[in-house]
């Protein structure tokens, strides 16, 4: 099992504070102090979510229904369409000579 998931079985079965009966008796792999210390780690998590709702992570980023739609550029621009820049000229491409 998680050591997460131990914490909350020990946090559930003996409380909060009683970090050493946690660690002796659930989740074993850790010293009281490691115990403690994921506690005050989750407890400082569990009070900034219900401040404000922070995104986990930059990928959770949620779009607006008044975002902007940028059109597609007209055919023949530089953007794409009619013809692609390797069938202009160099003048063309760039507005200058050779």
């Amino acid at each position: 099992m998680m050591t997460g998931l131990l914490f909350l079985i020990g946090l559930q079965r003996y409380g909060k504070g009683d970090w050493r009966s946690i660690s002796r008796n659930v989740v074993v792999s850790r010293t009281p102090t490691q115990v403690a210390s994921h506690a005050q780690k989750y407890f400082l998590r569990q009070n900034s979510m219900k401040k404000e709702r922070k995104r986990s992570s930059i990928h959770d980023i949620t779009t607006t229904s008044d975002t902007v739609v940028v059109p597609p550029p007209p055919p023949g621009s530089f953007g794409g369409g009619g013809v692609s820049t390797g069938q202009l000229g160099y003048e063309q491409n760039f507005g200058y000579t050779m």
